[in-house]
Formats: structure tokens, sequence, C-alpha cells
């Protein structure tokens, strides 16, 4: 009889210390961000856990535990409450960057212009439609040294803000190559569906119409300058763009979970974009770029698919710029065989991955007392983020309807 009575009261202890463990609640160690390296979460829960982080989310309580209110009584520390203030911090440093973006674009890259012209420098600009003229090679640095401070510049002011480690803030580390070469295909795939409504409408294209983002008259330019511009815009712009939408914000935003931070880096990828006909590709482009570079475990496969992006464009716009006889029949096997080549590449991994057995997860999901739905409304209506998007989406509305 006393050794079942004291059996009872060991079981009874376990049961006690179970409940005691469900009842604790600590949001860092919870988080299980295995999908990475054991570096990266290493790195990721350190800087979790400083206590003079501001973006930080670490809430920890005990839910058997209550306070006591003067004014309403007894009440359980909220989870919810400090979500809604980190995410609020959270984007607001995100409103300020787009802020940024936007103030260069639209005010900051004009003003350089006039003072490059006022220190006797062959450039100017046109006060009715603020388009850039005169050197040739002067109007070309002008626009590539401006495009690259509106992206660079919130790069290093969400850098300075949020002081994440290095390859937590820009994720370095392989975990998967195969998914890398995946990205490839994905990329090729996405590429041939949202480009097919452009590539088969009535509008007449020229090579002209790749350039026409830049705000100066392209039809003056020279071999070298269209030479700097398309490299430029190929290769080093994506390649920025991914650094500030995929970098420490995104690792800052993964804090709610994967989801979370895939659909407001893609929103915000969305407002960057000056040409609505491009909305598509931003939002399946982006959404897709953050995928792979969760699945891989580098940004790496994020420039990867914002490079094959461009390079596919580019090839299109050469295609339909060719006065060739054969230029639909050319232009069409390339989409083909493009098409083709994804659907091989990504298909090949798939089936290598069920044949080996292999299943892993790649998206780290965090368990949140709110709505993911009232969560994301959080997020959208913090200041100054709102405002800005709002700021921004007129913009694209007013190039669609007047330019």
């Amino acid at each position: 009889m006393a050794k079942k009575a004291r059996q009872a009261k060991t079981d009874n202890k376990a049961v006690l210390s179970e409940a005691s463990q469900h009842d604790l609640v600590n949001v860092v160690e919870d988080f299980d961000c295995s999908t990475q390296n054991v570096a990266y979460n290493r790195d990721f829960k350190k800087w979790r856990g400083q206590k003079d982080n501001p973006y930080a989310f670490r809430f920890k309580a005990n839910r058997r535990e209550k306070v006591f209110n003067d004014s309403r009584g007894f009440e359980v520390s909220s989870q919810s409450d400090e979500e809604k203030r980190i995410v609020g911090r959270i984007m607001y440093v995100l409103g300020i960057a787009v802020l940024l973006y936007v103030v260069i674009d639209t005010i900051i890259g004009k003003l350089f212009a006039v003072a490059l012209g006022a220190i006797g420098c062959d450039v100017h600009m046109s006060i009715f439609s603020s388009a850039l003229y005169g050197d040739v090679s002067a109007v070309v640095g002008t626009i590539l040294f401006v495009s690259t401070l509106e992206l660079l510049v919130p790069v290093i002011y969400i850098q300075l803000k949020l002081k994440t480690p290095a390859r937590v803030g820009f994720m370095s580390k392989v975990n998967s190559s195969a998914e890398i070469i995946n990205a490839v295909g994905l990329t090729f795939i996405a590429c041939t569906l949202v480009c097919l409504p452009t590539a088969y409408s009535s509008d007449t294209k020229e090579i002209f119409a790749y350039f026409r983002t830049a705000d100066t008259d392209v039809y003056k330019w020279g071999q070298s300058e269209f030479v700097f511009y398309t490299v430029f815009s190929i290769v080093i712009l994506p390649i920025i763009t991914e650094l500030f939408v995929h970098g420490p914000i995104f690792a800052a935003l993964r804090q709610f979970g994967d989801p979370f931070a895939l659909i407001v880096t893609t929103c915000t990828s969305c407002l960057l974009i000056r040409d609505i006909g491009e909305l598509p590709a931003a939002l399946i482009l982006s959404m897709l770029a953050g995928v792979t570079m969760l699945r891989s475990g580098t940004i790496m496969s994020a420039f990867i698919v914002s490079v094959t992006y461009r390079m596919y464009v580019f090839a299109l716009i050469m295609f339909e710029g060719s006065t060739s006889a054969n230029m639909l029949l050319r232009r069409n096997m390339f989409m083909l065989i493009t098409l083709a080549a994804g659907i091989v590449i990504s298909g090949g991994i798939y089936i290598a991955r069920k044949i080996m057995h292999r299943k892993r997860r790649y998206i780290a999901v965090y368990q949140s007392e709110a709505t993911p739905a009232r969560l994301l409304l959080t997020a959208a209506r913090t200041f100054p983020f709102t405002a800005v998007a709002l700021i921004c989406i007129a913009g694209i509305i007013i190039r669609a309807v007047f330019w």
C-alpha cells in the first residue's frame, strides 16, 4: 500500500509539473526556427534575448499568475499586447525606410541633379517633366547614383536601427544547395507565367521600352550608356532591392512567423514598383524570393530569383525588338524552352526528394493569441507605414494614368 501511495504521489507531481510547464510562456525559447542552421538560431535567439533591444519580441509569463490592478481587478499578462507593441516598432522602422526611398527618389534625387548643374556639370532637369538632360554619360551616372542611393540608404537605416547580427540580417549559410537550383527552376516557371499577358498583348514593343524607367531621353544614349544601365538594372539594382526587402527587416518580422514576414515584405516590394504593369510580377517574384531564401537558408536565392527575372524580361524585349520575320517563333520557342527547363529542374528535385523520403520543414510558424489577419491589420495601421503606403499607391496610379 505504501509503495502504491508513493507511486501515486510521484504521478501526481509529474502531472502537476507537466501542467505548470504548459502554463509557462517564453516566446523566444518556444519559437521553433529549426528550419535554419544552428549558428543562425543561436544568433537569432541571442539578438532577441538582449535586454536593450526594443525590437525583440521576448514575452515571458506564467498563465496562472495574475496581477492586481486597482481599477480593473486581477489581470493576466497579455501576449497580444506585447505583440502589437513590437510589431508597431518594427513597422515604424519599415515605414521610415520606405519614406526615405520615396523622398530620395522624388526630391533629393532631383535636388542632386540641380546641384550638379549649379557646380558646372552638364546635367540639367526639366521643370515641367522632371526629366534629366545634358551630357549623356553624366546623366546616366546621375541616374545610377540616385537609384543606388534610394535603396542603399534605407538598408543602412534599417540595419542601424535593428542591429541584427550579420548572419541573421543577411542569411548566408547554405542549408540546401538543391534549393538554390530549385529557385532557378521555379523562377523560370514564374517568369513565363507573369510575362504571358505582356508577351501576347497587341502593344508595340521596342528595345527602348526596357529603359522607360530612366527619366531621360534614352534615344540619345550610346552603346556604353546602354551597357552600363543594362548591367546595373539587371544585376546591381535587384540585389540591393533584396537586401532592403529580405534583409534585416525580414529577420525582425519573422519573430511572428515566416508567413507574416513573407506577406509584409511582399507588400513592401509592391510599393517600390513604378509601373502598375509590374505589380503581378512584383507580387509573385517577391514571395518566391522569400520562400526560396527560407528553403535554401541563404539570401543568395533571393538574388537569383530577382536577377533571373530581370534577365528574362530583357531577353523578351530583345526578341520583340527584332525586325526578323521569325521573331514571334523565336520568342515563343524561348518562352517554351524556359518553361520546360523550369518544370524539369523543379520537378526533378521534387521527385528526387520523394524517392529519397526526405521531409523537412522550411517555414517557421508562430502561434499567436491574435488571428493572423488581426496581426497583419496591426502592421498595416502603424504610422508612418500606412501614410507612406498610400503615397506609394497614389504615385503608381498617377504614373499609370498620366504617363
